[in-house]
């Protein structure tokens, strides 16, 4: 099977590794097309800098292979013979272009072969341009400090982020609670909640890596015929990717219930069932109600979990 497979390689990082090594995996006889110097602005290696690491891995694998300069992201692909193209998640849809137009020349199209995303240690995509800037390395090392925006400045949310972040990673983290405008009301129901935890992610990212936004809610089940408290949280990265997630939830008195309908919030009726003054930025109503067994942060820090196996599992959903 003759298989091309094509890119900058200016770094040959581990993303760039496992392309190549999946060209190796299925073909024969593999094309690879390496972009010239003209093709990019900003890089810093040179053509022959970028030829000699390619050539370096790929006579590893033990078989037949040729390196092209291309000059524009087809190169040779529009008008030769190739079974297979292997390409990222970013550059699929130039495969899927090159095949359209293959298609118009009359010729066969190539099988496509994607291959995952490869993450760096923080669980952002590897790239030449975090390897330039000296975040990561070529394995995805992280070099410098993570920074992490939670979206608002209430301890306990700031807590559980920094608790499921430390746990998570291991190199140094800053973290930042910011005070933004959630733009629900202060008692959020169903999917309000939601909502609110996303404006809080989107509205603190600002320059981090990542942003945080939890938001606590009362969703109703018609089945159980009451209110259950949950925490949602949205986790966004500053490439534009969100997942999400909550906590556990748990049913509140009759008697807090009755003074939210009467337009409370359910921190102040907590004050008032309590007696404890801004409970919610304490030990919180779950810490009250659960007399010490869970503190407020944990159960925040469960909603956090939630919304980073995506990230941790990022193979099975990105």
């Amino acid at each position: 099977m003759r298989v091309v497979v094509g890119g900058t390689f200016e770094f040959l990082h581990k993303g760039h590794r496992e392309l190549i090594k999946k060209a190796f995996e299925i073909g024969d006889f593999i094309l690879i097309g390496i972009t010239s110097d003209n093709f990019k602005e900003g890089i810093i290696k040179n053509f022959d800098e970028r030829r000699r690491m390619v050539e370096n891995y790929a006579k590893n694998f033990g078989k037949r292979y040729k390196i092209v300069k291309i000059e524009d992201k087809y190169g040779p692909t529009l008008d030769e013979d190739f079974d297979a193209i292997v390409v990222s998640k970013e550059t699929k849809k130039t495969g899927d272009e090159i095949n359209e137009m293959r298609r118009r020349r009359g010729k066969k199209e190539m099988k496509i072969y994607e291959v995952n995303m490869v993450m760096a240690e923080d669980l952002l995509p590897i790239s030449s341009s975090r390897i330039k800037n000296g975040e990561i390395d070529c394995e995805g090392r992280r070099m410098k400090k993570m920074k992490v925006h939670i979206g608002s400045t209430n301890p306990s949310k700031i807590k559980a982020v920094r608790e499921i972040f430390e746990k998570i990673f291991n190199f140094e983290i800053e973290f930042i609670g910011i005070e933004v405008n959630s733009d629900v009301p202060p008692q959020p129901f169903g999917h309000q909640t939601i909502l609110g935890a996303i404006n809080r992610a989107r509205k603190s990212i600002k320059d981090a890596d990542y942003s945080v936004g939890i938001e606590a809610g009362l969703f109703w089940n018609e089945e159980i015929g009451d209110y259950f408290d949950s925490a949602f949280c949205a986790i966004l990265d500053k490439y534009g990717k969100s997942t999400f997630g909550h906590s556990g939830g748990f049913i509140y008195p009759k008697e807090v219930i009755e003074m939210v309908k009467n337009g409370l919030e359910v921190g102040e009726a907590m004050e008032k069932l309590s007696g404890i003054k801004n409970i919610k930025r304490r030990m919180g109503a779950i810490g009250f109600l659960s007399k010490g067994a869970i503190e407020r942060h944990e159960f925040n820090s469960q909603a956090v979990l939630m919304a980073m196996l995506p990230r941790i599992s990022y193979e099975l959903y990105f």
